[in-house]
């Protein structure tokens, strides 16, 4: 929170930003001097902006460097000033196209042979495509299924949410996995990466999930998003619907603070595996310098960013 306080120093009225913000449980304060006299609405909106930017992208990273922590901040106040400027109307365009895009790069991504077009057809004109499977008609519908869960879901992230989610993903897919740890081993096709043993995943999630509560007001909220998603997919937690399931939670924690969903292109995805298995060895600023520029990507095919 940023707000503006005037002190009288020798008669004179002085403008201070002032940044706070709750961390440990400790209210930490930044002030900074802006200038004497009266500032305009206008202007101290602007000023307002700027600093609270210059504050969090202050924030010491071991992944990410000042500048990519400040094109950040500029992406996510460019996202939310275009957003807020759009209708009801156009905001509910915006979102059925971007959720729709969304939809099919994910499920691309996992080896779904759904085009962009036939995932339009499924999602908002309640059609099936022809030469496609039930199993592939369903993962649309879920997946959508899924993102408006999200979109109503008022809490924080917990056990139960992640549950509940993948639950969702392999709705009348798969139920008997549907919301349930695997009890068997894992391995991705011609992959040599190796995932730990199923009678640890309980305790591997519970331990990921409390790493989210003891840090998640102390890394960046991008940052936090990006590392959840890579621990988690490192876990490889289920059976199937994991690379679909880690990336809906990255987006959950990017949209609690404000930050724009990230999608990641299908024609992006040699790139996006190539970084995931880096931070499955804990080498995680390839994947948060790849998550950046497909931001910057989304943002630019909205005519967001100019």
């Amino acid at each position: 929170m940023v707000y503006h306080e005037i002190r009288n120093v020798n008669g004179k009225k002085q403008n201070y930003l002032v940044f706070v913000k709750r961390e440990n449980g400790k209210m930490i304060k930044k002030s900074k001097f802006i200038g004497t006299g009266n500032i305009s609405k206008q202007e101290m909106d602007k000023l307002k902006k700027e600093f609270k930017i210059e504050v969090i992208s202050s924030i010491n990273s071991e992944n990410m460097t000042k500048e990519q922590l400040l094109e950040i901040e500029n992406l996510k106040q460019a996202y939310n000033e275009k957003i807020n400027s759009l209708s009801k109307e156009e905001f509910e365009e915006f979102e059925n196209t971007f959720f729709t895009e969304l939809t099919y790069d994910s499920n691309a991504i996992e080896g779904s042979s759904l085009s962009l077009e036939d995932t339009n057809l499924i999602l908002n004109e309640g059609l099936s495509p022809r030469g496609k499977t039930l199993r592939e008609i369903n993962e649309a519908k879920n997946h959508k299924l899924a993102i408006n869960f999200i979109n109503s879901y008022k809490g924080d992230l917990d056990e139960l949410f992640i549950l509940k989610l993948h639950s969702l993903i392999l709705k009348e897919i798969s139920e008997k996995f549907a919301g349930r740890y695997r009890e068997t081993s894992v391995r991705i096709f011609k992959s040599d990466t190796h995932f730990p043993d199923a009678s640890k995943v309980p305790q591997l999630i519970k331990n990921l999930v409390y790493w989210y509560k003891i840090n998640k007001n102390k890394k960046h909220p991008f940052e936090m998003a990006i590392l959840f998603s890579a621990k988690f997919v490192s876990i490889h937690p289920f059976i199937d619907g994991n690379g679909r399931t880690s990336r809906l939670i990255m987006n959950f924690l990017l949209k609690k603070k404000r930050y724009p969903w990230i999608n990641i292109y299908m024609k992006r995805r040699e790139s996006y595996l190539k970084a995931v298995r880096q931070a499955n060895e804990e080498k995680y600023k390839p994947i948060l310098e790849f998550c950046i520029n497909i931001l910057k990507e989304n943002l630019e095919s909205f005519d967001i960013l100019r």
